[in-house]
């Protein structure tokens, strides 16, 4: 606060100097009842000085001039972390460029009220709900946020990005000190006995001072620290936090590690700091109670965020366009690129000039992967000055040996604890060579929480260690592990192998083929191989359609996808007809593009299919995907998918052109529909003669007329449910009902 002199405070005197731009942090002193006082701020640095005057006499506050020495300690410091950040922040793929990420803000945190389910890719924005900018994340109130996704949706982008426009002074400026804490390298020395202050100052550079002056100034900065908690989810000891732990606030206190990470999460050392930490849903509930949380939820780019990834990812701007125009037309690659790594590697994976004659652009997740690692190892033949061969299959056969190797390292990561973290130790156990590391399929890191310990490596993503691993199973001829996969109870299923499953799924599509014939062992067939994984997936269908329970939803849904990766017309007509006419995907974490999986299994059905989609995040665009298969589909329920107007009138719009529509059940609940969608489904109703039930309730329309006039001509709907809609007009279905004689059930509540 600055103050003049002669400011009266109950007849007290105060003497001030103007404070100084960087104001460091607040001390209080209580002075009762004392005369002849003089208050000279303790340290080096000015001060905010509060003063409880009661009873007092003659005050003076004086200014003690700072230490030149400490001071350019301090700056030495600043500029060694401001260095240290902007290397952090060019570790992405997305951050080269920076490109905003969708954020939404939320008063509370609920794991089922979360967007994203389960690694979902689209980035849907609630009803209501408003974008909110990286440098706004905190406010007035917010002194500890959650930034919360699963995984890929731009978590550690986002910490990257801080990072980065901190050490440029474009954004977060009204912080002084900034801090990375990584728990995938916390793990790496979770035993070990250390300091809140070591864990800190180890992120910078070890050549930037670590006087006791620095730590000195950094508690004293108060909320002008800021604190950046990356992969909470992926922490060890995560489970452990909420136990009762012995508190502390010291700074220099020296305890085993986890202790000092609760302390410093929990805000007993640097309690004004200001804190970020990001997580998967799933783990939140392992965090301790932090005081003024708020809640953001990151859904990875927009629309404008792809579009603006491609033409700063792309040196010719119309080689951008045609890349961009390829993608959206094959929807389901478009929806996979508002994921920042999926963006990243479709856009590598068509950043070359003649994309717009390629005929063998890749479509499933798998094919996708195989064209990035083609990618980079066309860029490491031309670093090594190997012969650069333009054939995708060459390119990956020549470097089989290679290929084998990181393979084999991506499969011991994957059993490790420490997952996707490497010593150089196991580089040399793989024989590893530094040129194949410069293919850029592993990255090295320093790590930042303990200087002692040894540089690691990790692969770019942990998907992309998870698509090695299932390499290193094709190339090792393990088709016992497949047995051995379908014993496990779903649950852990889903939790260890899921994605490699995906993956080795994907592998035996028929496009694949040529490629996964010459990566076999000898003595094994691609045929072999194809029957073994249509014997899994067959297997795993019956399973749980067998179990005395609900059907998982979940595992339902991975299996669509590897069924679709699979890209075997056979396979699905089979997995159909298991079914037994019903899907069930119940809040099972279903996204937009997972519908493109959807219809390829529903193309084979032969017979009326019962669709349950509710509490997912289909979107317009899902609904897009459905479309050609609509008329496979006696029972859909759409309730709660974030569709809008537009969906309903394609829907409508693809069911009149049918000759004989099927489709008896329509349940579009809680998907906020307006006027718009109640006119559209009142034509429709006027001459439909197949559609019994349609259900409306809790949606946003008042004005009932064009429905209630269809009655009086239709003479096949049974049950019109339409609750919770605050109906202006509910007396129009009068007159219409006295025509109708095939009502059973109007619900107006």
């Amino acid at each position: 606060m600055d103050m003049e002199r002669g400011t009266e405070f109950g007849g007290a005197e105060l003497e001030t100097s103007q404070e100084a731009d960087d104001v460091r942090t607040l001390q209080v002193f209580n002075m009762l009842d004392c005369q002849d006082v003089t208050v000279s701020p303790p340290g080096a640095y000015p001060q905010m000085v509060q003063v409880n005057l009661s009873n007092c006499h003659n005050v003076s506050i004086q200014h003690v001039p700072s230490d030149p020495v400490v001071e350019d300690a301090e700056k030495t410091y600043i500029a060694s972390l401001r260095q240290q950040c902007l290397s952090e922040g060019r570790c992405g793929p997305a951050t080269a460029n920076y490109v905003d990420l969708v954020l939404i803000r939320h008063p509370t945190f609920k794991a089922s009220e979360s967007l994203h389910n389960q690694a979902t890719l689209s980035a849907s924005i609630p009803h209501g709900a408003a974008r909110l900018p990286l440098d706004k994340l905190f406010t007035d109130r917010a002194c500890s946020v959650i930034l919360y996704g699963e995984a890929g949706a731009g978590k550690t982008v986002a910490v990257r990005q801080i990072a980065s426009q901190w050490s440029c002074k474009k954004a977060m400026t009204e912080f002084l000190f900034l801090f990375v804490i990584s728990f995938r390298d916390v793990n790496l020395s979770v035993n070990k006995k250390t300091s809140a202050w070591n864990l800190l100052s180890n992120f910078c550079s070890p050549k930037a001072s670590t006087s006791r002056q620095v730590s000195e100034a950094v508690c004293r900065a108060g909320e002008k620290v800021l604190l950046l908690f990356d992969g909470f989810d992926e922490y060890v000891k995560s489970q452990e936090l909420k136990a009762g732990a012995p508190g502390f606030n010291s700074l220099d206190e020296k305890a085993k590690l986890p202790l000092v990470l609760h302390n410093l999460l929990k805000g007993r050392i640097l309690p004004a700091a200001r804190r970020l930490i990001t997580s998967r849903p799933a783990h939140i509930s392992f965090l301790p109670d932090l005081p003024g949380t708020s809640y953001v939820e990151v859904l990875g780019f927009g629309e404008e965020e792809i579009e603006r990834f491609f033409n700063q990812n792309f040196r010719d701007s119309l080689q951008a366009e045609r890349a961009l125009r390829h993608v959206r037309l094959h929807q389901n690659l478009y929806r996979m690129c508002s994921l920042p790594i999926c963006c990243q590697i479709i856009s590598e994976c068509l950043n070359r000039p003649s994309i717009s004659e390629q005929n063998d652009t890749p479509i499933t997740l798998t094919q996708i992967y195989f064209s990035y690692v083609e990618k980079l190892f066309k860029h490491f033949e031309t670093r090594t000055r190997t012969p650069n061969t333009r054939s995708f299959n060459t390119c990956l056969q020549q470097q089989r040996r290679t290929l084998e190797k990181f393979a084999r390292l991506a499969r011991d990561g994957l059993k490790s604890p420490l997952l996707n973290v490497f010593y150089m130790k196991d580089l040399e156990q793989h024989e590893i060579t530094k040129e194949e590391v410069n293919a850029g399929c592993v990255v090295y890191s320093q790590t930042h929480c303990d200087s002692c310990l040894p540089c690691t490596f990790s692969f770019s993503h942990l998907s992309i260690l998870e698509f090695f691993a299932a390499l290193a199973v094709l190339m090792a001829g393990e088709q016992d592990y497949l047995n051995e996969v379908v014993q496990q109870p779903s649950g852990e299923l889903l939790s260890r192998d899921e994605a490699l499953l995906t993956f080795l799924c994907g592998m035996l599509s028929k496009q694949l083929l040529p490629l996964t014939r010459t990566l076999l062992p000898a003595g094994q067939s691609e045929e072999g191989w194809r029957d073994a994984i249509v014997t899994f997936l067959m297997n795993f269908t019956c399973r749980l359609q067998q179990s005395n329970e609900e059907t998982p939803q979940r595992q339902t849904l991975w299996l669509l996808r590897c069924i679709f990766e699979t890209q075997i017309d056979e396979l699905a007509k089979k997995v159909a007809s298991v079914l037994g006419g019903r899907l069930y995907l119940f809040r099972a974490g279903a996204r937009p593009e997972d519908c493109v999986s959807l219809a390829f299994v529903l193309r084979h059905c032969c017979e009326p299919f019962e669709l349950d989609l509710r509490r997912n995040q289909i979107c317009d665009t899902g609904i897009d995907f459905l479309l050609p298969q609509i008329s496979k589909i006696g029972n859909l329920r759409l309730n709660d998918t974030a569709i809008t107007d537009s969906a309903v009138e394609h829907l409508v719009r693809v069911i009149e052109t049918e000759d004989t529509p099927l489709l008896q059940e329509l349940h579009l609940d809680g998907n906020k529909l307006t006027g718009r969608s109640v006119e559209v489904l009142g034509t429709f109703l006027e001459y439909n003669t197949s559609l019994k039930v349609l259900s409306l309730s809790t949606n946003d329309f008042v004005d009932v007329t064009c429905l209630a006039d269809a009655l009086a001509y239709n003479n096949s709907l049974q049950k019109l449910i339409l609750d919770h809609n605050n109906i202006s007009n509910a007396e129009a279905f009068g007159k219409a009902l006295e025509k109708n004689s095939s009502l059973t059930l109007l619900q107006c509540r």
